[in-house]
């Protein structure tokens, strides 16, 4: 590998303090790419006000007008640097934040030679993404996430439009999965794309004897004969969180020592636009009646301890990148219940020999769910086979080493 190190920028508006599965999941990969010789810095702003959390509030940057820069801090040894964004989605947010990237770049002895672009990119940002390529930086982006395009037909094709002319703008866009790719294609965005997994700790996400196992499960108030069924991901519309408590129904009467565990943070109670979703989520977990066996935990730092401690693994997602969390169940050696979505790539395995695909209705879950808590060498299979794929596909130190790759021919170093 070269000797000379590449300098990397990680740039998005919410990338720190991260908000989202895939900013978290870029933070994660700082130590290993330092490893491999590649020097990262952040480029960030400050998240919308749906978003802000009780910590946020103590912070100082929303004392300061919008467009000011932050001072400058470090997380492991990484320079994070930060621009003061407008509350709201709107043009300004994005011009702001483009404008201050762009003028961090101008500065010789800051100017990255890669700037990888994370979720959210906007249409908006194109032209600063052209005058980034006249300072001869290349230009990536982290497809994660499958755009959710307007209905109408006219907007539809507008959308597109827009973002056809954003991907022309990058040297190199990087999908998680061959799913995601293909989707990007199918909407004719076609910069140079490279496929790289998510990745799982392996270190991280494993499973854990089973007096350790009881232990975790004390501090969630589960007793010794109760089982517990878990979710991960932001309580929102697009995760299927009202289809998996309208499951809890029936599952809640079937198996009375069944728990259901949602992990992650409440969006539905602190987005305005939320507040039909939340009165029906707290409708259906009113008239299960087994809402003192439902745990909302709210944003956690420690979702390894909690797919530790549980007993099957449930995902109803209607659009996904790559649905990282699906890979870090299976890594923890739970058997795994998910439904078809958008983005659904082939790096999960096979449907009944690493997973349990149901059909994205209530009878259809029900039925999968039950199966795994009645037939225990079914789940016994499922878990085993399920960490044995991905140590065979999904370790984050190959994943890691494919980024160092990429950066380093993307530079012109190899």
């Amino acid at each position: 590998m070269p000797h000379k190190n590449i300098e990397l920028c990680l740039a998005s508006p919410v990338l720190y303090p991260a908000r989202g599965g895939a900013e978290i999941r870029f933070l994660r990969y700082l130590p290993g790419l330092n490893q491999r010789g590649i020097n990262v810095r952040i480029f960030s702003g400050t998240p919308k006000a749906k978003k802000i959390t009780e910590h946020d509030r103590t912070q100082d940057w929303y004392r300061i007008p919008a467009g000011s820069l932050l001072p400058d801090i470090f997380e492991l040894d990484v320079p994070i640097h930060r621009v003061r964004l407008p509350d709201q989605t709107s043009w300004r947010r994005v011009a702001i934040f483009n404008q201050a990237l762009l003028r961090h770049c101008l500065k010789s002895e800051r100017r990255p030679d890669i700037i990888q672009l994370i979720e959210p990119l906007s249409p908006l940002a194109a032209p600063w993404l052209w005058r980034l390529k006249k300072l001869d930086i290349v230009r990536a982006f982290a497809y994660t996430l499958p755009y959710e395009l307007p209905t109408g037909e006219v907007k539809r094709a507008l959308r597109i439009s827009a973002l056809k002319i954003l991907y022309s703008q990058l040297d190199r866009m990087i999908t998680s999965s061959v799913a995601t790719r293909a989707h990007a294609s199918g909407l004719g965005l076609s910069p140079r794309t490279a496929v790289i997994p998510n990745g799982v700790d392996l270190q991280r996400f494993q499973p854990i004897p089973g007096s350790a196992k009881k232990a975790l499960r004390s501090t969630l108030g589960l007793g010794e004969i109760d089982r517990m069924m878990i979710t991960v991901g932001s309580i929102i519309p697009r995760k299927g969180i009202d289809l998996l408590l309208e499951s809890w129904q029936t599952l809640s009467k079937r198996f009375p020592d069944l728990h259901f565990v949602l992990v992650g943070p409440r969006n539905d109670e602190k987005d305005p636009k939320l507040s039909l979703f939340n009165r029906k989520l707290t409708e259906l977990v009113d008239a299960s009646g087994a809402g003192d066996r439902v745990h909302f935990t709210d944003r956690v730092q420690n979702v390894e301890a909690y797919l530790q401690a549980a007993d099957l693994f449930v995902f109803a997602s209607e659009r996904e990148g790559m649905g990282n969390v699906v890979l870090e169940a299976m890594a923890s050696e739970l058997p795994v219940v998910l439904t078809p979505f958008v983005g659904l790539p082939p790096d999960f395995g096979e449907p009944s020999d690493q997973y349990l695909l149901s059909d994205r209705n209530t009878t259809s879950i029900v039925e999968n769910v039950s199966e795994l808590l009645q037939n225990h060498g079914l789940s016994r299979k499922l878990a085993i086979s399920g960490r044995k794929w991905v140590e065979n596909t999904m370790d984050l130190e190959r994943i890691l080493d494919q980024y160092a790759e990429l950066y380093y021919a993307m530079s012109g170093r190899k």
